[in-house]
């Protein structure tokens, strides 16, 4: 098979040289179209200097081979200018599909000699960095619904010597990874992180010896680049992964749990086992994330169920998923999940609209029929309104809809007591037509006005 990136648009951070180079090159070379991102500075990159002929070399050298690709030289650090990154894939090809985040600095500052300063100067390029571009580009992802995303942490996270600032870093990309990469999975943004090994400029400075020179022998930077590109690739369904890559090899890094192990209220029930966990031929099996943590910890699968579904479905975002279309009217029937945290809910919403107002209802078996309040079409795009909830407490529910060009509609809805924000989830609405949408609005026409109990009369 022939992998090719044609129409797709990538971010490479740190491109200047390097591992990122490679990337950037290697992508370029099979159709990608190429922002090469680098701020320049000394090998270590805490100087704070920033000389722009990096990105610009980089990106001639690939235009020479035939590449199509443009420099930036904004800093990751700070969100502003890792969104003007985003902005000038948007501005120059109009999307971005792909993320590398490449771009990293080092101390060779020890514990406990470190300073604070330095600590805070790398946790703003690695975790902050990574996140401000993910953040800038996450929208255009939802709205395209497609993404990949390469993240890069290091082995050093899984123990190293006494340069704990560097390690420390590349353990929060893990945690970041793979929280976003469930976050992600259902709008097919493929989130993995790779730990590289390689010969950069960053690691020339080692001193001379055999495993520098081996380094410098086997592991030259452009071994990587075919595995972090297919990781790019529409085909790759990984995501939440971790990949351990370098020398013309890759493979998968997880974190393993052993069986669990009951213990009582004495320490002698754990001195008892202890020894049986850490034993490296104790069977060990995958944990893939929290969830699975949960479970060996022996809840059941309907309290994991529950907390899976609030921890990954409780956002508020989708109103910017959508090609929004004009609306001029409605007279419509929408069956109506919403994703709220303690699972999905669904409804069924009546509503037709005389001019801008919408009247109707929501109906829920649970809740009953809500009447729609305070309707009305804004600024010719958007379907709002409100209504009332009295059980089990009284809330009031703010919606705020989109409509596709297939009459789809997706949006948000929160929830207030005592004029206190306690939920914002996202709802999505598939077009009924047919007898059950003429059911549903001979329903919603029948319903009775709903009953004020003593509580709403008070807060309601």
């Amino acid at each position: 098979m022939s992998y090719s990136f044609e129409d797709r648009v990538a971010i490479v951070t740190g491109a200047g040289g390097g591992l990122g180079y490679e990337y950037a090159k290697y992508l370029a070379a099979h159709g990608a179209k190429v922002i090469v991102n680098d701020l320049g500075g000394d090998p270590l990159g805490m100087d704070n200097a920033i000389d722009k002929s990096y990105a610009v070399a980089a990106a001639k050298k690939i235009q020479a081979a035939g590449g199509i690709a443009e420099p930036n030289q904004c800093s990751v650090s700070e969100y502003s200018s890792a969104k003007q990154i985003v902005e000038q894939a948007m501005d120059t090809w109009g999307r971005v599909d792909i993320i590398i985040n490449n771009a990293g600095i080092t101390s060779p500052a020890i514990f406990p000699e470190i300073e604070k300063s330095e600590m805070e100067q790398q946790h703003a390029v690695h975790v902050m960095g990574t996140i401000n571009t993910m953040r800038a580009a996450w929208p255009h992802m939802l709205k395209q619904k497609y993404g990949r995303i390469v993240n890069t942490s290091s082995s050093s996270a899984l123990g190293f010597v006494s340069q704990i600032a560097y390690p420390t870093m590349k353990a929060s990309i893990l945690g970041l990874n793979n929280s976003l990469a469930l976050l992600g999975k259902e709008h097919n943004i493929h989130i993995n992180a790779i730990m590289p090994a390689a010969f950069t400029r960053m690691t020339s400075m080692l001193p001379d010896g055999v495993f520098r020179q081996r380094l410098e022998k086997d592991f030259s930077p452009d071994k990587l680049a075919p595995v972090i590109a297919y990781l790019c690739h529409e085909e790759s369904q990984s995501t939440g992964e971790i990949y351990s890559v370098g020398g013309g090899r890759f493979y998968r890094i997880a974190f393993a749990a052993s069986e669990p192990m009951q213990v009582d209220d004495s320490m002698e029930s754990v001195a008892s086992q202890i020894g049986a966990a850490l034993d490296d031929n104790t069977p060990l099996s995958v944990v893939h994330d929290a969830f699975d943590d949960l479970r060996n910890l022996g809840f059941s699968e309907e309290e994991y169920d529950m907390y899976r579904d609030m921890a990954t479905t409780h956002n508020s975002h989708a109103a910017n998923d959508i090609d929004a279309v004009k609306i001029t009217g409605v007279d419509n029937v929408w069956n109506l999940t919403v994703k709220s945290p303690v699972g999905d809910q669904f409804s069924t919403l009546v509503v037709k609209s005389s001019g801008n107002s919408l009247q109707g209802n929501v109906l829920n078996e649970e809740h009953g029929a809500q009447k729609i309040l305070e309707g009305k079409i804004e600024n010719g795009d958007t379907l709002t309104w409100s209504s009332k909830l009295t059980k089990p407490v009284p809330m009031t529910l703010k919606y705020a809809m989109k409509m596709d060009e297939n009459q789809q509609i997706i949006g948000s809805v929160k929830g207030t007591m005592l004029g206190k924000e306690v939920m914002n989830s996202s709802v999505s609405g598939v077009l009924v037509e047919g007898a059950e949408a003429d059911a549903a609005k001979q329903k919603s026409d029948t319903a009775p006005e709903p009953k004020k109990g003593i509580l709403n009369k008070i807060f309601g």
